[in-house]
Formats: C-alpha cells, sequence, structure tokens
C-alpha cells in the first residue's frame, strides 16, 4: 500500500450562521442584520443555502474460505451512536466523486486501501450507489449513498486492518453469519439492514 495516499478531496468546512429571526426585540433583530450586511459587504461572510449532507456508506463483502466476511466497525466514544458497529460511512467532500469518496473513508477509516486491491475486486456496481435514501428520517436528514463491493479473497487472505481511533474503536472482517445473528452485534444507522440489501444485489457474484 502507498505511504500517505494522496486524495483530491478539499475537506468540508464549518460555516457559523447568525439566525435573526425569533428574536422578540425588532431592535435586536435590526442589529443582527445590520451585523450580516456589514460582514457581507467586507467580505467576511456571504449568503448560503442551508442543504442537506450526502453521505456515504460502503458495504464491502469479501469471499474467503467459502463464507462471506463483512468489513465492519465500532465506532469510538467521539462519534455519535457511540460502541455501535457499522460499516465504513463518512461524508462527501468538495472535489470528489462518490466513489472517490468512499475510497478515501476505507483508507481513513480503517486503513483499506481500494486501488490495493483492483485485482481482487469482482464487482462495484460500475462504481455506482446501489441504493440511494432520500427520507427525511434518515440520520440528520443526510442523503445517503449506499455503496456495495465485494471481492474475492481466497488466494490472498483477509486484509488487514488499521483504525483511526479517533473515529473508529476496532474494525473486524464479520462472517455473514454474526451479522444476521440480531442478537450479537448493535448496528448503528441501520447498516445492517444494508449489508442485507447488499446481499440480495450481489448474490449473483457471491454464489
Amino acid at each position: 500500500m502507498k505511504n500517505n495516499p494522496q486524495f483530491s478531496n478539499k475537506p468540508n468546512q464549518l460555516v457559523i450562521a447568525i439566525n435573526d429571526k425569533g428574536f422578540r426585540s425588532p431592535v435586536i433583530t435590526l442589529i443582527i442584520r445590520l451585523f450580516k450586511f456589514l460582514l457581507r459587504v467586507l467580505g467576511i461572510a456571504k449568503e448560503y443555502w442551508i442543504s442537506r449532507s450526502p453521505a456515504l456508506v460502503a458495504v464491502v463483502l469479501g469471499i474467503y474460505k467459502d463464507n462471506i466476511f463483512v468489513l465492519g466497525e465500532q465506532r469510538s466514544k467521539n462519534m455519535d451512536q457511540p460502541g455501535k458497529w457499522c460499516v465504513p460511512c463518512g461524508y462527501l467532500d468538495w472535489n470528489e466523486t462518490g466513489y472517490d469518496g468512499v475510497t478515501r473513508e476505507l483508507y481513513e477509516e480503517v486503513g483499506f486501501y481500494l486501488p490495493d486491491y483492483i485485482v481482487s475486486l469482482i464487482t462495484d456496481n460500475d462504481q455506482q450507489p446501489f441504493f440511494v435514501q432520500t427520507h427525511p428520517s434518515e440520520n440528520r436528514q443526510n442523503v445517503a449513498l449506499t455503496y456495495g463491493l465485494v471481492f474475492d479473497f481466497e488466494k490472498t487472505g483477509l486484509p488487514a486492518l488499521k483504525t483511526d481511533p479517533k473515529e473508529v474503536t476496532k474494525a473486524e472482517w464479520i462472517p455473514i453469519e454474526r451479522v444476521l445473528n440480531k442478537s450479537i452485534y448493535d448496528w448503528a444507522f441501520k447498516h445492517d439492514e444494508r449489508i442485507e440489501m447488499a446481499l440480495i444485489k450481489y448474490k449473483a457474484y457471491l454464489q
């Protein structure tokens, strides 16, 4: 694997907005609006639309010893839903495609550098998501793009994983029978359902 591979993304920036609605005092509302106008004139701030964030979900399935393994990770105490399990996931950054983002998140979270395993890749659905969730009930009303990748690791073995402790407590290649046993893992973001959907979507490649 490359040492510190470079990605083309531009990280998302935190923008702090001042809400001038909801104040009972018209004087305070006017002051805030004048302050915001001054910031825009000086080029310090600009107006923007608050929109829903595109989230990326990567269901990675590996075939090894005639079984199916799922790349899973346990979320650290620093993350929302700490201690729960999920598949690698994150947010789409500027200047990258969804597939670029999945490649980056896999490396950042669990040390799985996708280009190193292209020779073992069976399918990635032409680098397109196999499921898109737009319902407002999604976590933080994210628009979630779920990608599925199937690998044949019979000859090479399951790749070693390396976690980012700020985000991930541990990562494992989980045998599919343990994933389907609902009593073993506590899954975040309904990722167990996404895994089951991937099993159906890629059934022909997993036999």
